[in-house]
């Protein structure tokens, strides 16, 4: 576990605001990072895909809702929750957060736990909304 928090403090330095994304990207943190539209298109190509939402549950539940099948696994907690994520470790996973940085993050801790396929959405589920892709709410 302190091997993953290592990760976590060293991905709180790295430049990610100077990406651009135009549609698929090889991040050098060992996952993908694709634009809104992609990540879409992967949806509704594939029901083999897993997407995780990084943001804490209070917004996960909250007015802004979250992508339609996500499953919340907050950053603060993931650690804790890999064990129940380990099932997925050889799927494509799609992860997000509020914006690039949190979501980057969350992709990169995943890949340091030795999840294959990571993909995560540039601009975050901000950047999913505008683009006027759906999101559902619990409430």
């Amino acid at each position: 576990m302190k091997t993953l928090r290592a990760v976590c403090i060293v991905a709180l330095c790295l430049p990610f605001a100077s990406c651009r994304t135009v549609g698929w990207m090889r991040g050098s943190p060992g996952f993908s990072e694709v634009a809104p539209a992609v990540a879409n298109e992967m949806l509704l190509d594939s029901q083999q895909i897993v997407v995780i939402d990084v943001r804490p549950q209070e917004a996960y539940r909250g007015p802004e809702g979250h992508i339609a099948g996500s499953l919340s696994a907050p950053f603060d907690s993931i650690e804790k929750r890999l064990p129940e994520l380990t099932p997925y470790q050889s799927q494509t996973i799609i992860v997000y957060g509020e914006t690039s940085t949190d979501g980057a993050l969350g992709a990169q801790l995943l890949v340091a736990a030795g999840f294959r396929n990571v993909v995560h959405i540039a601009g975050g589920l901000k950047e999913w909304s505008e683009r006027g892709y759906r999101v559902v709410n619990s409430q």
